[in-house]
């Protein structure tokens, strides 16, 4: 038998490639004569940098940018020949604070911007950058200033470069690094948030970086203001890259990308899916295996697990879903997936399930594997 195992990462449980990992060892302790292609995802969010290095067997190498709180912190890039890949969570992510510093009046991208011209000096001349996991809500000035473009109040003083800036940027100097000539710089996102309003990068996704409730409308407002300020000056010509999908992904820096880097804006899955020629695999497998922290009904609007089973059914393939929990299980069969499986302990605690993930992964593959064949 021939399986295809496509798993994304547990979060704070397991890595992609550790998932994978464990079922294979659960097939194989059920199927001693299986052949498992293995094919660690990601969506554009953390994790996604390990993927994509190990797709393209390229080099992690390190170096110490500024952290979204404005300290040194030494973070992982991805070098893949003349292709950078960076995961803007290493150095401007939520797991990187605790809730009480959960404020994005204090964070920046200052770092992202370091990062990028580090790549640039490496030789890169294309750039990925993973938006997911961030928690500025910027507008990517921080990114911006790291690479050139300043702003000012109308005290002619340069404005804090985190969320609070926003609202009283005057004017925008433009002098982008001459390092970033012919380099095209990608944003990585599984998200299709405009920048501004209720579907925005504030309302949507503020509030879980620590935007209080009663803020969302003002800081809104100031986003909205730096965009349509920045309308007027952007050396790429006049145009409004507000209501772009996507520009709201990690606090407004896919928007900062697509303005003033002229990058492009790209879905993680679509991207990763084809570096690990997901769908050649696919088209030789028996079964698939999918999975990640937690499955439900919203699995079907973007995520991992639903995009491995889009390409499956056009070769008609039986796909498993596996999570460390699972609701909406009759939506889930019903989109397609053709056993699901809840790898956790219900008897034990959460902290105990995240801690022994791998273990209960493989068991759950070797005691139902039998089981999911009989639905082929």
């Amino acid at each position: 038998m021939n399986y295809v195992v496509a798993l994304d990462s547990f979060k704070e449980s397991m890595s992609a490639i550790s998932a994978c990992d464990s079922v294979k060892k659960g097939i194989l302790d059920a199927d001693t004569n299986a052949h498992v292609e293995l094919c660690p995802l990601s969506d554009g969010g953390e994790g996604t940098l390990t993927t994509l290095v190990n797709a393209l067997n390229g080099n992690i190498i390190h170096t110490t940018v500024t952290s979204l709180l404005f300290e040194p912190i030494e973070v992982e890039l991805g070098l893949c020949g003349e292709l950078g890949i960076i995961e803007c969570a290493t150095m401007c992510g939520l797991e990187l604070l605790n809730d009480s510093q959960k404020n994005p009046h204090n964070t920046t991208t200052y770092g992202l911007g370091e990062a990028i011209l580090y790549l640039a000096k490496a030789g890169c001349k294309t750039i990925y950058i993973c938006l997911g996991g961030s928690a500025t809500n910027d507008g990517g000035i921080g990114m911006l200033n790291a690479l050139g473009v300043h702003f000012y109040n109308s005290h002619n003083d340069e404005v804090k470069l985190t969320m609070s800036g926003l609202g009283s940027i005057d004017q925008i100097d433009i002098q982008l690094n001459s390092l970033l000539e012919g380099i095209d710089i990608i944003g990585v996102c599984d998200v299709k948030n405009i920048l501004c309003g209720e579907n925005g990068a504030t309302y949507i996704y503020g509030p879980q970086k620590g935007v209080l409730k009663n803020e969302l409308q003002l800081i809104d407002k100031a986003m909205e203001h730096y965009a349509m300020l920045s309308d007027t000056l952007l050396i790429y010509g006049r145009y409004d890259y507000r209501f772009e999908p996507s520009t709201g992904a990690a606090g407004g820096l896919g928007y900062a990308i697509k303005a003033y880097l002229n990058g492009q804006l790209i879905p993680g899955f679509e991207m990763v899916s084809q570096a690990t020629q997901l769908e050649s695999k696919i088209k030789n497998a028996d079964l698939v295996f999918v999975g990640e922290g937690k499955i439900d009904k919203q699995t079907q609007f973007g995520k991992t697990p639903y995009g491995v089973l889009q390409i499956a059914k056009n070769y008609n393939k039986k796909v498993v879903a596996l999570a460390g929990k699972v609701e909406d299980e009759a939506i889930l069969k019903e989109i397609g997936f053709s056993s699901i499986y809840c790898i956790s302990n219900n008897d034990k605690d959460l902290n105990y399930n995240l801690k022994h993930g791998k273990e209960h992964l493989r068991e759950c593959v070797k005691t139902h594997l039998k089981e999911m064949l009989n639905e082929l």
